[in-house]
């Protein structure tokens, strides 16, 4: 191996037909070669402990292998009888060489392990079959656990427990003369996480934790997906333990190291490495389930790049991947501590008070200065600032409260409305034009720290589910800082609203498929409850309704993103009718599971966005009531479309570099302020000042994990 090479973060793909393999790296070409290992024929990589490969024969789980990549070495287990369907986690206690080593293999069907000692002074190996149901039940207090996740640190075997009481277990092995005795034991509980705080994230289906030692290190990664299908991921959350005060910590930078994981419905598996080279680092690469494209969690952002493999790697149709960094684990921590005690050395402290780098371009009288900051606004003020001593004085801290600098923001603002991301961890608030790509920051209210959801956005005001001790309903104005506390309410799923919550008019109606009512609606101004409604589904119940919208007094909504429904004359007086208005969806391209619909009011036209799993489709579509039937539109007009998880915004353009496009909540990689949109005049996604557009998907884009959404500028 090449010593420019050894620091790479090196994937192989395994297609497990034709036995060949692929090293893919994460070097900047994204260099791949295919190759064939002769130990790997036949054999799929399940796991990496301590240095050494887990291999398993390819169809039914019976052959065991342990093989070094650096030696060569390869040790073959004596065959395991399996039974019928049973797949397997892995762990390896110690390297081989250890008299006290034991290979352990964990059933996903029945609560049972399944080890072996490898003794190298025993002529044969043998396998032994224990059940730790009873201790795992005296431990978790649960009679319908398995064990996931096996990793080593420390010396030492954890697991997870996964069920209603989420602990990390070790197995304390014990080797006494030719026996193996395994007991479970209780050592910390799984961190809490924000996911916990999102109702509609609970659902274990929803969710993937796994459990990664490395050396002297215990990590804990919660994946959480859109929905129950896990194609789209939503957030990524990444501790280790603090071995000291057994406290969990977030770990919000993972600077040169990186992670690799493989999700699949039989298995899961973990890589981590440490050091890789400068730049790349940083990331939790997570394998998409068809094996052709990888999602990549950068923990310092938040945010989650969707990438395409190589065109080889495609083409070859690659079933198992696993990551390799050819070093055994015992060079990283000497590495590690090489790279701790050459940051430790002292260095002279330096005078910043004597430098004499400022700035002499604005060589003009302070208040010229201060008279030409008057015109600006967002971030030309705050680049100036930031220039020398002087503009700071030219340019000093402004609040949106100051009215003068409130009459220029309102105007500055009027042209698109912002993308809004609530940082929980940094408690600010950032704003992102779309059009000029500035940036605005500002602080957390006091009373939305903790825990929360955006529900909804319309009119300038955020719908937010607060999530500390209990749940809480309100409304948020970031512009003016207003909030309004709603009465208490169930879990609900999907909101909207009719008006700002100011207005007399204002109305909120939420659906849910849990519990005996399934529509809720509440008159801000008059009411101080919740009205509640049972719709009687038939044989069909539940019913899931998504992106309610308001047109006038109607609601229209998908109803399991097929059929379309409208709400009618809903008023204070509980007269009110329910009736579908199209039984089935437009013929759209892209009909598959992670397709995503956004219905939205464009003057008095219902209009459905339709796009593809990875983007690669965008569609538009007219309801024509008269007709039953979803009329697909080439074009918007003059109109634009902002749509997000939370929000769908269908304005008059005020530009006509503006109209006829839609406007997606991600960035372009490798930029901070670039939005993403997609042009139905080119049919190619674009950035604001990119004429000629990037791509036909969404490749290359970031998708913010931290919660955001659309939001139109008002200051009332």
């Amino acid at each position: 191996m090449a010593p420019n090479q050894i620091s790479r973060a090196r994937f192989i793909a395994q297609n497990l037909e034709s036995n060949t393999q692929l090293v893919y790296t994460t070097d900047i070409q994204h260099s791949s070669y295919e190759c064939r290992i002769n130990e790997l024929h036949g054999r799929r990589i399940s796991g990496c402990f301590h240095g050494w490969v887990i291999l398993s024969d390819h169809h039914d789980n019976v052959l065991w292998f342990l093989w070094n990549p650096l030696t060569s070495k390869l040790i073959c287990l004596p065959p395991l009888t399996p039974k019928e369907k049973d797949s397997y986690e892995c762990c390896l206690s110690s390297p081989p060489d250890d008299q006290a080593s034991v290979f352990l293999l964990f059933s996903d069907t029945t609560p049972t392990i399944a080890f072996c000692r490898l003794d190298r002074k025993r002529k044969r190996l043998k396998w032994t079959q224990m059940s730790y149901a009873k201790q795992l039940r005296s431990v978790s207090g649960d009679d319908d656990c398995f064990i996931q996740s096996p990793t080593c640190c420390n010396g030492k075997v954890f697991a997870m427990s996964w069920n209603y009481d989420h602990l990390v277990i070790q197995l304390d092995i014990v080797v006494k003369g030719k026996d193996v005795v395994i007991n479970l034991l209780p050592f910390v509980e799984i961190p809490h996480t924000p996911i916990h705080c999102c109702p509609s994230h609970n659902s274990f289906k929803n969710r993937h934790p796994l459990l990664k030692g490395s050396c002297t290190e215990l990590f804990f990664i919660l994946v959480g997906f859109k929905d129950e299908a896990r194609k789209m991921i939503v957030d990524v959350y990444l501790f280790k333990l603090d071995m000291t005060s057994m406290m969990w910590k977030e770990i919000i930078d993972l600077e040169d190291a990186i992670f690799f994981l493989e999700l699949t419905d039989d298995y899961s598996t973990c890589y981590y490495s440490c050091a890789v080279d400068s730049g790349l680092g940083g990331y939790i690469h997570i394998l998409g389930e068809s094996g052709k494209t990888i999602c990549s969690f950068h923990a310092k952002d938040r945010s989650v790049t969707l990438s395409s493999l190589p065109c080889l790697v495609q083409e070859k149709q690659a079933y198992s991947w696993a990551m390799l960094d050819w070093r055994l684990e015992v060079d990283h921590a000497k590495s590690k501590q090489e790279e701790e005690d050459k940051d430790s050395k002292i260095v002279d402290k330096i005078d910043f008070d004597n430098t004499t780098g400022e700035s002499q371009l604005l060589n003009m009288p302070l208040h010229l200065m201060s008279l030409i900051m008057d015109h600006c606004i967002g971030a030309e003020y705050i680049r100036f600032r930031a220039t020398c001593k002087e503009c700071t004085l030219a340019a000093p801290l402004i609040k949106w409260s100051n009215k003068t600098t409130l009459g220029r923001l309102k105007k500055y603002s009027l042209a698109s409305p912002w993308l809004m991301v609530l940082d929980n961890c940094r408690d600010t608030i950032t704003f992102i034009d779309p059009i000029f790509g500035d940036r605005y920051f500002i602080k957390t209210p006091q009373e939305l720290k903790g825990g929360y959801q955006i529900c909804c956005s319309r009119y300038g005001w955020l719908l937010m589910l607060i999530a500390n001790s209990e749940y809480r309903l309100v409304f948020f104005n970031p512009f003016t800082g207003n909030i309004i506390e709603l009465p208490f309410v169930p879990f609900l799923e999907f909101f909207c609203f009719s008006a700002p919550p100011t207005s007399p008019d204002c109305m909120v109606v939420g659906f849910t498929t849990f519990g005996p009512e399934h529509l809720y609606i509440h008159f801000v101004s008059s009411e101080s409850t919740w009205r509640k409604y049972t719709l009687d589904f038939g044989n069909n119940d539940p019913h899931s309704y998504h992106f309610p919208t308001f047109s006038g007094r109607d609601i229209y909504a998908l109803c399991n993103n097929e059929t379309t429904e409208v709400f009618k004359d809903i008023t204070a007086d509980d007269d009110y009718s329910w009736e579908v208005v199209i039984d089935k969806g437009p013929r759209s391209r892209c009909m598959g599971y992670s397709t995503q619909y956004f219905p939205t009011k464009c003057d008095q036209d219902l209009l459905l966005v339709i796009v593809g799993e990875f983007g690669e489709s965008v569609e538009v579509f007219k309801l024509n009531e008269s007709r039953e039937e979803w009329e697909k539109i080439d074009t918007l007009g003059k109109h634009m479309i902002y749509i997000s998880d939370t929000s769908c915004i269908c304005l008059e353009a005020k530009s006509p570099e503006m109209e006829n496009k839609i406007y997606f909540p991600r960035l372009l990689h490798g930029e901070d302020t670039k939005i993403v949109l997609y042009s139905l005049e080119t049919c190619r996604y674009h950035t604001f000042d990119d004429q000629q557009g990037f791509g036909a998907d969404l490749f290359k884009t970031k998708h913010l994990c931290h919660p955001h959404t659309w939001i139109e500028p008002s200051w009332s």
